[in-house]
């Protein structure tokens, strides 16, 4: 698994070069071949991607989800399926140049810097696999909100240029205003579902493994407020038929939350959630 683990981070950085060169050629330059072959690039690099995890998930016995480097090739790798699956979807690549770009940059990082990251053990507690699956659920939904969020930003950037009536590059490069909402609706979706199996662990199985565990914990009611945000957003955009542009500055509002969740009160308010 070690040589598995090697061989497949050493490639990794180059399929994600391949597959963002190819898109940033399809976004640039309308070259018919990089828009081709950008998607069974992308396709490349997911697959190595998931032989690299599983390679070091096997050696090292537990998820990669308990050093900044081990969650950083997590993030780039969820970052690189939800976009896979959204663009599957909705056969829409003119995006796909920014989000592999950005799983690129974190993927080197961790590849660079990861070996000597861990100057001490981890907690015991996160050996503990339903630790380690509620934290891994949670890193894949935080991932679809901020990729819903990115699709908003473009959407509202899109939106601000055509009431404006000036049909700049934005316009000419990027997907209509109806794919790039149907993109963030399905990037907020894949966040909500993975939320929700996130917080289901927490409060089934964690109560029993972490002794600072609190059903007040600031956190917890945190994500239950951004997972009230986005099932209450997709409802009324399915059943109400809640206006588009207003989805996507939900699904922003969403996003900025789980930042917050994530950085300040991580850091200052929860108890159960430092694990160092």
């Amino acid at each position: 698994m070690l040589i598995l683990a090697k061989l497949t981070e050493a490639l990794l950085p180059l399929a994600y070069c391949a597959a963002v060169a190819m898109y940033a050629m399809a976004f640039l330059r309308r070259d018919e071949r990089a828009q081709r072959w950008g998607r069974p690039a992308a396709m490349v690099a997911l697959v190595v991607h998931s032989l690299l995890i599983f390679a070091l998930t096997m050696h090292h016995g537990h998820c990669l989800v308990y050093t900044p480097f081990e969650l950083m090739t997590m993030l780039s790798y969820t970052i690189t399926l939800t976009y896979v699956v959204v663009e599957l979807a909705t056969g829409e690549r003119g995006t796909g140049v920014f989000f592999l770009g950005l799983a690129l940059v974190f993927q080197t990082v961790s590849s660079m810097f990861g070996p000597g990251v861990e100057s001490a053990p981890p907690n015991p507690l996160l050996f503990d696999n339903n630790v380690g699956l509620h934290i891994a659920a949670g890193l894949f939904g935080y991932t679809g909100f901020a990729m819903s969020a990115v699709y908003g930003a473009l959407y509202l950037l899109l939106y601000h240029e055509i009431k404006s009536n000036r049909f700049g590059a934005l316009y000419n490069r990027l997907p209509s205003l109806g794919l790039l909402q149907r993109m963030g609706e399905l990037s907020a979706l894949m966040g909500l579902l993975f939320l929700s199996v996130a917080i289901v662990i927490a409060l089934v199985a964690l109560p029993g493994i972490l002794p600072t565990f609190s059903y007040s914990d600031p956190k917890l009611i945190v994500e239950f407020a951004i997972w009230g945000l986005y099932a209450g957003t997709l409802l009324a955009r399915y059943l109400l038929r809640l206006d588009g542009r207003k989805v996507m500055i939900l699904s922003l509002i969403g996003f900025f939350g789980s930042v917050l969740s994530l950085t300040v009160i991580n850091a200052l308010l929860s108890g159960f959630h430092k694990f160092s």
